[in-house]
């Protein structure tokens, strides 16, 4: 079992605010302490929040219960950080999160078997 910040949530408040259709920029730094790594989120970030694909069944699963986590691995990804540490940064933020296995689980196994079109695109723009 990890250790735990005992009284302390290891995440700052996500502020954020609405741009556009599926996009919304950070208005603070956006803070993730884990157990080895901190994550700071920068003022200005772009983000789609926790995108879902569009299939009803998984999309009512899924969608809504990991803002702040993806949040991390939207940044993650986008700052070419390497995709297995983007997505083991990702299912150690949603344990600290709170979301329950049997979400959390579905959702990583997602992102680590279908996300690499998803990284490999950021690479692109990065490059």
């Amino acid at each position: 079992m990890r250790n735990r910040i005992v009284g302390m949530s290891r995440f700052t408040p996500l502020e954020y605010r609405h741009i556009g259709y599926d996009r919304w920029e950070i208005t603070r730094p956006f803070m993730y302490f884990g157990d080895v790594n901190t994550i700071v989120v920068p003022t200005g970030f772009i983000t789609d929040l926790d995108s879902v694909p569009r299939v009803p069944l998984f999309y009512a699963m899924l969608k809504g219960f990991t803002v702040r986590a993806a949040t991390i691995h939207d940044y993650l990804y986008k700052t070419q950080r390497g995709k297995a540490f983007a997505d083991n940064m990702f299912l150690a933020a949603m344990y600290d999160e709170g979301i329950p296995a049997f979400r959390r689980y579905p959702i990583y196994w997602g992102v680590s078997m279908f996300g690499r079109s998803a990284y490999e695109s950021y690479a692109e723009v990065t490059v």
